[in-house]
């Protein structure tokens, strides 16, 4: 098995490409430098160069503010990249899992998002996300669309990094009662990953949409919460008070209410269970504090 990984910098592809090598699968992952996204000769040029037998698609413009500015750039990242990826590997016959998003969703569910359940996404980022998907339906056979859910790690920005970078400057942090979602380690991601292209190897072929988050759901600001008591075993923070902000109140383009997604159809279809999510949120702030990470080989 020789696996294509694009978007090794972002948080699931530098896991995923640990995961790999640590299984001493044959990977490559070029940079920016080799693949610009926005070239589609490129990505040509790169699925003939490395002639691999499954690609994995990490990449993507996920910064919903930045979106609703640059429409365009969003919508040629995840929409018409995704689209020139996907037409590739279906000449060349090679498999492509592509990680997606509860942004295809409005949120306005009560209970965990199935696959079953219909899109509605809010904003540019949200609909380049599932015009992405809708890409991949159309032109790629062997496919599998893996939607996350809140995924952390001490690499990039994202929901711990946003909450706990405040706490040790900011006396009071704004945290949102009401918006639910399943924190989901960068890593645990990457595990689920290989574990799909593992048993595609061996002749699996259950194409289609797939959901993947931790097993327990919880509020921005109990996670907050969570985030200080685990921080303040590390350092004397800044924070002296939690402010309750529901989510209508946030200005601009609001994030889905619920990102919980239903790993049901994952767990039936490949074994794979979820994994609960304290633990390793416990661990994630302990090295942001302690930074020990070796640097990746490739």
């Amino acid at each position: 098995m020789k696996v294509l990984v694009i978007g090794r910098t972002g948080q699931v592809g530098h896991e995923v490409c640990k995961l790999l090598e640590q299984k001493n699968i044959t990977f490559c992952a070029p940079d920016r430098n080799e693949l610009d996204l926005s070239d589609d000769n490129q990505i040509q040029r790169c699925i003939d160069q490395y002639k691999p037998d499954f690609v994995v698609n990490t990449a993507a413009y996920n910064n919903p503010v930045r979106a609703e500015n640059e429409p365009s750039k969003c919508f040629a990242i995840n929409r018409d990249a995704t689209a020139t990826l996907a037409e590739c590997c279906q000449r060349s016959g090679i498999t492509l899992i592509h990680t997606s998003s509860y942004r295809v969703f409005d949120g306005t569910k009560q209970d965990a998002y199935t696959e079953k359940d219909p899109t509605n996404p809010i904003g540019v980022l949200g609909n380049s996300r599932l015009q992405a998907e809708q890409q991949i339906r159309e032109r790629c056979d062997k496919h599998i669309i893996l939607r996350l859910s809140w995924i952390v790690s001490e690499r990039r920005p994202n929901m711990l990094r946003r909450l706990i970078d405040p706490m040790m400057v900011e006396d009071e942090i704004f945290v949102t009662p009401d918006q639910l979602g399943c924190p989901t380690s960068a890593d645990d991601a990457a595990r689920v990953i290989v574990a799909v292209l593992q048993q595609l190897d061996c002749g699996a072929a259950p194409w289609g949409t797939y959901h993947y988050s931790t097993t327990e759901s919880v509020s921005e600001s109990n996670f907050a919460e969570l985030l200080i008591s685990e921080a303040s075993d590390h350092q004397e923070l800044a924070v002296k008070k939690l402010i309750m902000a529901k989510i209508d109140s946030r200005e601009g383009i609001k994030p889905p209410a619920n990102a919980t997604l239903d790993s049901s159809k994952l767990l039936n279809t490949f074994g794979i269970h979820a994994k609960p999510w304290r633990s390793v949120v416990a661990r994630i702030v302990r090295e942001h504090f302690n930074p020990t990470e070796p640097s990746l080989s490739s």
